[in-house]
């Protein structure tokens, strides 16, 4: 397959280069083994793919392909309803070095619920391969079900990462997204906000660094009354590493009351990167908000000059902010293991760099 990935809903000048990306010559695969953990409170089941309700993504329908061939089961996981599940659902995607792998996950937060999912994608440091990713969801009335995504992926790994989703009536979905290594790494998620005051909290923080890219597309969908959508990013890039952000928000016609935010906050370290960032906000109702702004560049002088006058040394300060953006996503999550888990994995890295 060739593949047009992360499309912008509404087109821009084509010369920017930046209405979606494209891939080519990719094949369906088998999937990887998840090695999950369920607390009580949640029911894993499986389907094919042939029985998921219908739900566009943020990758869009080439990526909807390349799962549906690739024929994998649908590994499902359901909170109870009415229920607040305590500990998260735990999903570990152990990825081996040369190995191509399409896998698929439906989360359902029934009437009620509550509930936390994490997604972990690892693999070796230096790691070469293939992995792609689908997760759709859905909130029901009056549920909340929040999913962490982090991804520790070799620097020769190609990763498509594709959400979509459905919130109804008074539902909340909340999502962290940590893109903390890996090669080229793809993000596209849409977030249908169709019932009655339903709400979407995006965080994101990612690291870029190499000759790796990444490259995003997040959409929220605004079809209900009173929806709210925050969409938060920030992240780093070095060495010659480049990266694209679209965030869009559709205030559609129904959609009175809504306020749509998003903003980015991009620390550049060299001067050899590159980074193309494209808010956007659509809207065909009256009575919406909408907001979004972006903030790029280099550390700012005088608290570099600050901090060299406390005896730390250049390259010491920009490690440690670079540090400071994505810890600020990583201290979001709730789950203290998950959480020292990541920080850990964070310091080691930052000794590293500081190493080198």
């Amino acid at each position: 397959m060739n593949m047009t990935l992360n499309r912008l809903p509404s087109i821009t000048w084509y010369w920017l280069k930046m209405n979606n990306g494209f891939m080519e010559g990719v094949d369906p695969a088998g999937g990887a083994e998840i090695k999950d953990q369920i607390p009580a409170g949640v029911e894993k089941s499986v389907l094919s793919m042939a029985d998921l309700p219908e739900q566009q993504t943020g990758m869009g329908k080439d990526m909807t392909t390349l799962v549906t061939e690739s024929k994998p089961q649908v590994q499902v996981y359901t909170a109870d309803r009415d229920k607040e599940v305590s500990d998260p659902v735990v999903l570990n995607f152990d990825y081996q070095a040369g190995k191509r792998a399409v896998n698929a996950v439906f989360l359902k937060a029934q009437r009620g619920a509550a509930v936390t999912v994490v997604e972990d994608f690892a693999s070796g440091q230096d790691a070469e391969g293939f992995a792609a990713v689908q997760t759709r969801y859905l909130v029901e009335t009056g549920a909340t079900l929040k999913i962490i995504q982090i991804q520790r992926l070799g620097s020769g790994y190609t990763f498509l990462n594709d959400i979509g989703g459905r919130v109804e009536d008074q539902g909340r979905i909340e999502m962290i997204h940590l893109v903390l290594d890996g090669g080229h790494t793809y993000l596209g998620v849409q977030s249908d906000l169709a019932g009655y005051q339903a709400s979407l909290k995006a965080d994101i923080g990612y690291r870029v660094k190499g000759e790796g890219t990444l490259d995003i597309n997040y959409f929220a969908n605004h079809t209900g009354k009173k929806t709210t959508c925050d969409i938060d990013a920030k992240g780093v890039l070095r060495d010659q590493a480049k990266k694209v952000f679209r965030g869009t928000i559709d205030l559609k016609k129904g959609s009175s009351g809504s306020v749509g935010n998003e903003k980015e906050d991009v620390l550049m370290m060299d001067d050899t990167v590159r980074n193309q960032t494209l808010p956007v906000i659509l809207c065909t109702e009256e009575d919406v908000v909408g907001n979004h702004g972006a903030t790029i560049g280099r550390l700012d002088e005088n608290t570099l000059f600050y901090l060299e006058s406390r005896g730390m040394e250049k390259e010491a300060v920009y490690e440690m902010m670079a540090d400071a953006r994505v810890a600020s996503v990583v201290h979001l999550i709730d789950s203290q293991t998950v959480r020292e888990n990541v920080e850990n994995y964070l310091a080691q890295n930052l000794d590293r760099n500081l190493s080198e």
